[in-house]
């Protein structure tokens, strides 16, 4: 008789040996239960997945296809084979499709009679116009691009069959199902080119932006989608296009969320102090939270852009309670001169707190002091100073500026700008006849010699100084500069001297001393013609992007450019100029004509003195495309990089140099950096010196 135990120990040796077989028997029951109900869409998608190894002649992992679509390896087996099937019968059905066809082309219209194949397969026309396989077809093809290259009644039947087939489906809608064919994920480059020939009159960022709505997936990376890309990492290595394939993704994308659930595997929660003189960096060179992350490597770039606002915001704050008591004589005479070359009205605090390194409340504070200290000054010498000046006009007609101001014991200057008394001054108005150049060089001088720029000047003070009404010398400066007001009566005074016989010189001498005649010649036509200057007409410019797209691949810009002006004759000429100027310097012919010269020669060449109308014109190209080649190399002419030896010599020249900053001529002593780079350099690290 056996024992208790002995008959315990036999029935676990069974249990044991008969586990697997019965798991394997149980998991085949399960997923069979589920081979019934599975969609055909997705036995296609299983199919198309053995297919892809089989093309590769790589040996199919079962294990990772159960594990990916829950099915035993048979299923998948017998789905194979019964799509297989069904891609047979397909190719049968599009051979005969394609032969009916061929039966029912009508070569004297060019079409073929569709609803007698619809009617003889016993199928929709839409499924037939699907099957047709043109390459085993003997139709010739036409190629028909242009819209004018239609019939009126091929493009009826196409309307008829548009909206029998589609219903009420827009052109647009039909056309995005037509360039949705071509995606295939990472090939963006063919996407695009058809996009662009299927939609001529939109851009390539918004089609792009539709054709995303129907391929791509969402743009969230999920922790799933992550697990998914790194098992197949490991089962194929860095093969990113086999991977993106199998994610239905592009190879960039999974790369990125590979990339992405790495980095989320080192991810730490607590701030080292590498760490933060790392993120402090990125934010002195200015380097955004995504870059960050990939810089630091341990943290996501939303705590990047947490951590990166909080060291900014004590970075400001800590600037706030040091620039309470750091006001120096430098400071106080840029922040004078930042207030009083501001545009407008309103000044603007948070650009000058910028430009000086402080809060824009300290900067407010800083010169509102200043302003009632300089006013309170003023109003103490202005009423002493007005009595002298007076006495002195009431006895000798005039005023001697050198004896009021060691009278007073200030100087000249400040007796200029204090004085109130201004009986017995003069007018000064215009008059081309009877108009002196010694009393306006006189004036010139003056404010030269006291108010250099970028000081502004004093008007006050240059009124006391020519004895003359201060609106009126505020208006001579400006004739001087040849700035003229075009009121009413300005206007009609040009037309009225024109229309006359007057020469627009001799016009231009009546309004000021300075202004050109070509600014009064434009001004005249401009309102004799105001019909001139109007726009170019929608349909107008389609016109000549026509003509300038079909015949740019073998004419020279010159002669294109005569050609669209011959054949819109009725069109704004500097409108229409200014448009096939910018529009030829866009086309891709003229693009690569400039790209395969010698471009450094061509630089050169301008450099040296060598017009850029004339080589364009022996390029074939616009003169536009020159100007921007140049434009672009001036930019980059200075490296971002700042070296010590450039630093420390921007220190020297900038605390070297008097009152407020010249970043130009400062720009020019370094040598290597423009203004722009000296001026941001200065004030990121010239704390430190």
């Amino acid at each position: 008789m056996l024992s208790y135990f002995k008959l315990k120990g036999a029935a676990v040796r069974i249990a044991q040996s008969t586990r697997p077989a019965l798991l394997y028997s149980f998991t085949c029951r399960r997923y069979a239960s589920a081979i019934d109900s599975i969609a055909p869409e997705r036995q296609q998608e299983i199919a198309a997945a053995l297919r892809t190894y089989q093309k590769d002649n790589i040996a199919v992992p079962w294990f990772d296809m159960v594990r990916r679509y829950k099915i035993p390896q048979v299923a998948m087996e017998q789905a194979l084979v019964a799509d297989n099937a069904r891609l047979q019968k397909r190719a049968e059905l599009s051979m005969r499709v394609t032969q009916m066809a061929d039966q029912a082309y009508d070569e004297q219209r060019g079409r073929c009679d569709w609803d007698s194949v619809a009617r003889d397969m016993d199928m929709p026309l839409i499924e037939c116009l699907r099957l047709f396989d043109a390459s085993l077809s003997t139709v010739p093809v036409q190629t028909l691009p242009n819209i004018t290259d239609w019939s009126v009644d091929d493009l009826s039947a196409l309307k008829s069959l548009v909206l029998e087939q589609f219903g009420a489906v827009t052109a647009d809608e039909w056309r995005l199902e037509i360039i949705k064919a071509y995606y295939r994920p990472g090939n963006r480059s063919q996407l695009s080119f058809q996009a662009q020939m299927a939609f001529p009159k939109r851009t390539e960022a918004s089609i792009l932006g539709k054709i995303r709505q129907y391929t791509s997936k969402n743009s969230n990376i999920t922790q799933k989608d992550m697990d998914h890309v790194n098992t197949l990492v490991e089962a194929y290595g860095k093969d990113w296009e086999r991977i993106g394939q199998e994610t239905d993704v592009s190879p960039r994308r999974a790369q990125r969320i590979w990339a992405q659930h790495q980095q989320r595997q080192k991810v730490t929660q607590a701030w080292t102090k590498e760490e933060l003189e790392t993120l402090r960096n990125c934010i002195r060179d200015g380097i955004g939270m995504a870059e960050a992350s990939r810089i630091i490597g341990t943290k996501m770039s939303y705590a990047c852009n947490a951590k990166m606002q909080s060291l900014k915001r004590a970075g400001l704050n800590n600037a706030f309670q040091k620039s309470r008591t750091l006001w120096n004589d430098d400071d106080v005479a840029r922040l004078v001169h930042l207030v009083s070359t501001s545009k407008g009205g309103d000044i603007d605090w948070t650009a000058i707190g910028k430009e000086l390194g402080r809060t824009a409340k300290s900067c407010h504070l800083r010169y509102t002091k200043l302003h009632q200290k300089h006013y309170n000054a003023k109003a103490d010498h202005s009423q002493t100073v007005s009595c002298e000046v007076q006495k002195q006009y009431e006895q000798h007609q005039r005023v001697d500026w050198t004896n009021v101001a060691q009278q007073l014991g200030l100087s000249e200057r400040e007796c200029l700008e204090a004085n109130q008394f201004n009986d017995g001054k003069a007018r000064w108005v215009y008059d081309p006849d009877t108009f002196s150049w010694d009393t306006a060089d006189r004036m010139a001088q003056f404010i030269k010699d006291n108010y250099p720029k970028p000081v502004p000047v004093n008007y006050t003070a240059v009124s006391n100084y020519m004895w003359t009404d201060k609106s009126d010398c505020v208006k001579m400066t400006s004739l001087l500069r040849g700035e003229v007001t075009w009121t009413a009566e300005a206007l009609a005074l040009v037309v009225r001297l024109r229309d006359s016989g007057m020469k627009f010189e001799d016009i231009a001498h009546q309004l000021s001393p300075t202004v050109s005649a070509s600014r009064v010649t434009a001004t005249y036509h401009k309102q004799k013609n105001p019909h001139v200057y109007q726009p170019l007409l929608d349909t107008d410019r389609q016109q000549i992007k026509d003509i300038m797209d079909t015949r740019a691949h073998y004419m020279d810009f010159a002669d294109l450019r005569a050609l669209v002006i011959q054949s819109m004759p009725n069109a704004n000429k500097s409108a229409l100029y200014t448009f096939v100027d910018s529009h030829g310097a866009a086309l891709p012919a003229y693009k690569e004509r400039l790209k395969n010269s010698n471009v450094e020669h061509i630089a050169s060449q301008i450099m040296s003195g060598t017009k850029q109308s004339v080589l364009a014109k022996q390029m074939g190209i616009p003169s536009l495309m020159l100007t921007n080649l140049m434009r672009s190399r001036t930019f980059s002419m200075h490296s971002r990089t700042w070296t010590q030896e450039e630093t420390d010599k921007l220190i020297e020249v900038a605390r070297a140099s008097p009152g407020p900053f010249n970043w130009k001529s400062i720009s020019e002593e370094v040598g290597t950096k423009d203004p722009k780079q000296c001026r941001t350099r200065y004030f990121n690290v010239g704390h430190k010196y």
